[in-house]
């Protein structure tokens, strides 16, 4: 094979565009790692695609991991790449969010965490 050739394949194969459906975090609110004077009342998540939203989820826990969060997933847009989870009353510390998200088009599962604080007033 000559050397043209094979730098020519080669840059096919690293140039071209991976095409995977998997559904990331894109952005949450609280941010990751942020430090918030006021608790928020429930934590939204944007992903990178639509999510089968019977088979995602998110959870909340405090530093002792225990459960903060209310239980319920909902839809915070109608493309189904926003969502949110209610939070009980929260007292200032370091919070864990944990999700999974189901993408809608092939099923792929993705998971990952994030943290936030509340401060002490």
């Amino acid at each position: 094979m000559s050397k043209k050739l094979i730098l020519l394949a080669l840059s096919l194969l690293l140039g071209a565009p991976a095409a995977f459906a998997h559904s990331y975090l894109r952005a949450s609110e609280p941010a990751n790692e942020a430090a918030v004077k006021t608790a928020p009342k429930e934590v939204v998540i944007d992903f990178t695609e639509e999510i089968a939203a019977h088979f995602s989820g998110i959870t909340v826990e405090d530093s002792q991991g225990t459960r903060v969060d209310r239980g319920e997933l909902h839809a915070e847009n109608k493309d189904g790449t926003r969502f949110g989870i209610a939070l009980k009353p929260l007292a200032p510390g370091v919070y864990t969010v944990h999700w999974h998200a189901v993408s809608a088009d092939d099923g792929h599962k993705t998971s990952g965490s994030f943290r936030f604080t509340v401060l002490a007033p």
